[in-house]
């Protein structure tokens, strides 16, 4: 089961991520629908290719090696999905260096942050204590 990280994703280095409350462990990323067929062995095979593949992608950015890799979701309502539409999270993937505190995140390539349509209008809202 290939993840082809190298070819999907790239690696920016961020100084300093010092709050930990958005990441989760590597695993998570087995618990999308996709993945509802494959035996727990399979998903525990899965994550440690990908945890290979990432630390391969990681290290050639010049990450020493050091800290735990990680990963959080964005939601589909902020990242582009392409043609497709998508209704499912877009993980990046996150492991800050222990001895500097460098982040570094894999990004899908391509990905754009955006707001959905029409969230940048001007919205007046009022509250009745009635």
């Amino acid at each position: 089961m290939a993840n082809k990280i190298k070819d999907n994703y790239h690696v920016l280095d961020y100084t300093h991520i010092d709050d930990y409350r958005c990441f989760h462990p590597l695993a998570r990323v087995v618990e999308d629908f996709e993945f509802d067929s494959l035996t727990p062995e399979q998903k525990r095979q899965h994550v440690e290719e990908l945890h290979a593949e990432l630390t391969d992608l990681f290290r050639q950015a010049g990450w020493e090696g050091d800290g735990t890799i990680e990963c959080y979701f964005v939601p589909p309502c902020f990242g582009n999905h392409g043609d497709d539409g998508g209704t499912h999270c877009i993980a990046i993937y996150y492991v800050k260096q222990s001895n500097n505190g460098t982040s570094w995140l894999a990004i899908p390539n391509g990905f754009e942050l955006r707001l959905p349509e029409g969230w940048l209008t001007k919205r007046v809202y009022s509250v009745s204590n009635n």
